[in-house]
Formats: C-alpha cells, sequence, structure tokens
C-alpha cells in the first residue's frame, strides 16, 4: 500500500508544478488517523537559539526518515531554513494530531507556553509559527492566546493547506499578527480552496519545492529583517 511518507517522497523528488485543477483525481494513501502522531518530549529543544520555528504538523501526518516535524510541511521547512539560517532550530509542537480534534486545545495550550517559556528564559530569540491542516487550527487557537507583548517576538505564521482560509476576513489572525502571516493554499485543495472539489490528493502536495522554497526565504527574511 501506498504510503503518505512514500507520496510524499515522491512528491518532493519530482519537484513538479503541474494543474492541480484540470487534473483528474490522483489515488491518495487509505490512513488510520484515529491514532494520530503521540508527542514525543525527546524531540524538544533545550536551551536558546536566535531563531525557533513552532511546527504544528497535520493529523496523522508522519515524519520524513530523520525527521521530527511531519513529512508534508515541517521537515522540509525546518530543513531548509536551517541550511540558510545559521542559530535557527525547529519545535515540534506536542500535541496528537489525530482525527480527534479535542487535541487543538492541547496543541494551542503547548505553542502558548512554549513562546511563555522561552521568551523569558531566552531573551534574544524569536518565533515564527508553521501549522499544517489541522496544526493551522493550532495555530489559530494559540494566536488567540499569545499574549499582545510578545507579538514583537513573534516574525512570521505561515500556514499550509489551512481550512480557515475559507472563511475570508474571519478566518485573519489577530492584529498585531496578521501582517506577519502568509496562507499557502494549493489550488483544488478542498481544505482550503473555496472553489475546490473533494479531491484530498492536493492537500498533500505542499512537500513540493515550488511551496516550500517561498516559505522558507519568507521566514528567513522575517527572522533577519532582510
Amino acid at each position: 500500500m501506498l504510503s503518505i511518507r512514500t507520496l510524499a517522497l515522491s512528491l518532493m523528488s519530482l519537484g513538479l508544478v503541474v494543474g492541480q485543477t484540470t487534473e483528474p483525481c490522483p489515488p491518495v494513501p487509505t490512513l488510520d488517523l484515529g491514532a494520530g502522531v503521540p508527542p514525543n518530549p525527546a524531540h524538544i529543544p533545550e536551551g536558546c537559539s536566535d531563531y525557533e520555528i513552532l511546527v504544528a504538523r497535520g493529523t496523522g501526518e508522519p515524519n520524513a526518515p530523520g525527521g521530527k516535524f511531519g513529512v508534508i510541511v515541517g521537515d522540509p521547512v525546518v530543513t531548509n531554513t536551517t541550511l540558510q539560517l545559521p542559530g535557527a532550530r525547529g519545535y515540534p509542537v506536542q500535541y496528537p494530531a489525530s482525527i480527534d480534534t479535542t487535541g487543538v486545545s492541547q496543541g494551542s495550550a503547548d505553542v502558548v507556553s512554549r513562546i511563555r517559556r522561552q521568551a523569558l528564559r531566552c531573551p534574544r530569540q524569536t518565533f515564527s509559527l508553521v501549522g499544517y491542516s489541522q496544526g493551522a487550527a493550532v495555530m489559530h487557537a494559540a494566536a488567540g492566546d499569545i499574549p499582545r507583548y510578545l507579538y514583537p517576538r513573534i516574525k512570521s505564521l505561515v500556514m499550509f493547506g489551512d481550512g480557515y482560509n475559507r472563511l475570508g476576513f474571519l478566518g485573519r489572525f489577530p492584529t498585531g499578527l496578521n501582517d506577519k502571516a502568509r496562507q499557502v493554499c494549493a489550488p483544488g485543495d478542498p481544505i482550503c480552496d473555496p472553489d475546490a472539489g473533494n479531491c484530498t490528493y492536493w492537500h498533500l502536495v505542499y512537500v513540493r519545492p515550488d511551496y516550500i522554497n517561498p516559505v522558507v526565504d519568507f521566514i528567513v527574511e522575517g527572522f533577519t529583517g532582510n
């Protein structure tokens, strides 16, 4: 059976740019999303860094080989950002990423706690928030609870396949964060594209370089101001 990891790695290696809205719906893996991806405290980085990317993975999104953040979005974003920007690292949001969406509150609480704690311990550390699919919902929930005095420490927010994108104005982040946010929605993605059908395949294409590379540049620019 084709796994989501195999599909994602195949898309990444091909690096294809295809006309999503005109192509038939390719097959996707059959996934058991019930168990999700359990949090792994062993992957939590210690101490301080100049830059930290908090990543909330999508529902049931496994890691890439050797990864910690999610094969479709988190692993390629963190890997490529750290290659460009010495002093950057990733933080995998500790939430179950299962089909039980009560995990969103667990994930959002972890995001807020992490930013509060690191901001206190590490006065120079700044943050980027990255969410994919259910992970984007985690970041929207967290944004409402992050104290406003910490907004200047958050340099960028990037959401992939975000269901809030369908809500227009109502799906924006709070004032003070929304101007630092970018939405990445593949044409045909039924989660974020209001004109899409029901082809799940287009919700899995964000691993491709044409989606990842501009986001990495955006995150680096947010951190460095260049």
